[in-house]
């Protein structure tokens, strides 16, 4: 059984802790241009989907901006200003991360092009194309932050509500964190490893005889 021994020494020793996880950010900056009224976004196996509502909740097109400094990031095009941006009043930016549910443990955002004090709020929805309550979170100026109440929502809407000054602004992109085992999981892993590792063992062992008493 030294197989399951040094097993167990190895979990003994590294406390079942795993190795650390590399974090995978999403730009939204590219492709650039008109978008269509929903696009797809996919990064080391990860992969998030945008979609455009107008104040009505009806699909409108997303744009993708990429003009460099704070000048990149996911907006409307709708924008009355000329900026293809998330203009208030004019709609909001829909985040679908149900595909992420359970795959990571944290989703951060990035927000940009808000150099006069353009206000934003996070809203969660469950349905496509629709939000309501209170905002999960609000800021200003460029931002960043962690998703909030990540599990309960599918979708998280990003829009604008800046009613004076600067009215409009991008969300840049997102960065995720892959979800780790837990110590218990880990432990049940290496505990199925060494018992893998004893049955052949034994099986070695059985042939072993066999063959010495033919």
């Amino acid at each position: 059984m030294r197989t399951f021994s040094v097993l167990l020494t190895v979990a003994a020793v590294t406390g079942f802790t795993s190795p650390a996880i590399a974090a995978t950010t999403i730009s939204f900056g590219t492709p650039s241009g008109s978008l269509g009224y929903s696009h797809t976004y996919s990064a080391d196996g990860f992969s998030v989907t945008a979609s455009g509502f107008n104040a009505s909740d009806d699909p409108t097109l997303l744009y993708g901006k990429n003009s460099g400094g704070d000048e990149v990031g996911l907006g409307l095009k709708n924008d009355p200003s000329g900026d293809h941006e998330i203009y208030f009043g004019k709609g909001y930016v829909q985040i679908d991360v149900s595909a992420l549910l359970g795959r990571v443990s944290d989703i951060s955002f990035f927000t940009n092009s808000t150099t006069q004090g353009e206000q934003w709020s996070i809203f969660g929805s469950n349905s496509s194309g629709s939000y309501s309550g209170l905002a999960l979170l609000k800021g200003a100026n460029e931002s960043s932050g962690n998703l909030p109440y990540l599990g309960d929502y599918k979708f998280y809407d990003f829009v604008s509500t800046s009613r004076s000054g600067g009215k409009n602004f991008l969300l840049g992109g997102l960065t995720m964190t892959a979800a780790v085992p837990e110590p218990a999981t880990w432990a049940l892993l290496l505990l199925g490893f060494g018992g893998v590792g004893g049955m052949m063992r034994r099986k070695r062992r059985q042939q072993h005889v066999a063959v010495s008493f033919a």
